[in-house]
Formats: C-alpha cells, sequence, structure tokens
C-alpha cells in the first residue's frame, strides 16, 4: 500500500529561501515506500540539501556512521515495528545530528515516544513541500547553530586552554576538537589513559563546557568518567 502525500510543488517562488547553511547540508530519507523516498529526496535536492535515499535500515545507519549526515527523514512505520529502535540507534551514531520523524498514524503518543527518543520534530503523513520545507529550515538554522558554538569553543580552548589544560600544539588541538564535542553530546564519556596524564583535566574540562557547566561537579560526576 503506497502512503499518500499531499501534493508537492519543487519549486514556490512564493516561499522563503533558505538559509545559506541549509545548502550544504545532507540528508537521508528512511523509508519502506518508494513514491515517499522519492517524493522526499526530489523536494529537498531542490531546497538545495545533498540528498539521497534509502528504504534498507542497514545502509541507512551505515551512510549516517561513514558520510555523517546531518538530517534523516525517518519513517516510523518502517516494517517490523522498528522505527523508533532504529531512530535511538541513530541517535547513538551521530548525537549532533536530526532526526525528523515521519508517522502514518500521527498519534499524539507516537510523536511523544519520537520526542523521547531524541526526534528533532515529527512529520505527520500525509504532508505537503511547505511542511517539510518548514521543518528543514529549522533543523538547518539548529545545526547552524550547534555548529557555530562548537566553533566558538574550539577556537577559545585552542587560544588559552581550558582550566588547567594549555597548549597550542597540534595534539592539543586536537584535543580540544573532541573535548568541545564530548560536551555537547549527553551521552557517557569514557577516558582512558595512564596515571598522570590528566584525565581528571580532561573530565573538568568537558563538565564545564557543556549544558550543566552551572552545577556542581561532585565526586561522582568525577569518578564516572573512568573505569572501575
Amino acid at each position: 500500500m503506497t502512503t499518500a502525500i499531499a501534493p508537492i510543488a519543487l519549486a514556490d517562488p512564493d516561499d522563503p529561501p533558505l538559509s545559506q547553511s541549509a545548502s550544504v547540508l545532507s540528508l537521508l530519507v528512511l523509508d519502506h515506500d518508494r513514491f515517499v523516498r522519492e517524493a522526499c529526496r526530489e523536494a529537498a535536492t531542490s531546497l538545495g540539501y545533498r540528498a539521497s535515499s534509502t528504504e534498507s535500515i542497514e545502509q541507512a545507519l551505515w551512510l549516517v556512521e561513514s558520510q555523517g549526515v546531518d538530517v534523516v527523514l525517518l519513517d516510523l512505520n518502517l516494517p517490523g515495528g522498528v522505527g523508533l529502535d532504529v531512530l535511538q540507534q541513530l541517535k547513538r551514531q551521530r548525537p549532533e545530528g536530526e532526526v525528523i520523524a515521519m508517522t502514518s498514524n500521527g498519534t499524539v503518543q507516537s510523536a511523544v515516544q519520537a520526542m523521547k527518543a531524541g526526534a528533532f520534530d515529527c512529520l505527520p503523513k500525509p504532508f505537503g513541500l511547505q511542511d517539510l520545507r518548514v521543518l528543514l529550515q529549522r533543523a538547518g538554522e539548529q545545526l547552524k547553530r550547534k555548529t557555530e558554538k562548537l566553533a566558538l569553543l574550539e577556537k577559545n580552548m585552542s587560544a588559552s586552554g581550558f582550566g588547567s589544560i594549555v597548549g597550542r600544539t597540534p595534539e592539543m588541538e586536537k584535543l580540544y576538537r573532541i573535548i568541545g564535542k564530548a560536551s555537547q553530546s549527553n551521552h557517557p564519556v569514557l577516558i582512558l589513559g595512564e596515571s598522570g596524564t590528566g584525565k581528571e583535566m580532561v573530565a573538568r574540562s568537558i563538565h564545564f563546557s557543556g549544558p550543566f557547566r552551572d552545577k556542581p561537579l561532585s565526586r561522582w560526576t568525577v569518578a564516572r568518567w573512568f573505569l572501575p
């Protein structure tokens, strides 16, 4: 059975232009319906995205992992009812990316579950180009803010280090980039190294560079970065 999509016009002169940042974003459509895949891919391409599509979950996960896809349009109603699991896997693989969940049942419960799993937003089927355009515009702006924030953090850390961490060597520049990315993730980070190499300083730098910087850094918070 083919899922209906509201008529899509690939270009509308009355639509506002996408932001400049959106034109460099990559997008992947994962849907079991060929018509939906092609319609979304063509619409996204017309808006300036580097867009591709697939019906294979394995291929989608590989593309996100290997090519760093920025935005995924994900059908929550994949065969086998695995859509929510795939969403969670996508966010684990690339937490800085955005996932827009498409659902044909349109229930509040499915939308809530998707948002809790990390979806940027939900797009109920059927939908039209303007619905897709608005969400892609918002996702592009969100990704731009993340990129700018990370770039500023890396610049500040590169210039003067962070806390007790200082240095301008290529190795330290790489460390600052890793700390900057890790600080923006909600997932646990494991820091390995011999005694005296500065694991605790790195843990503190991640904490104070992230969204919980205003909260006290307890002994448990520091300890959770290390192996038992």
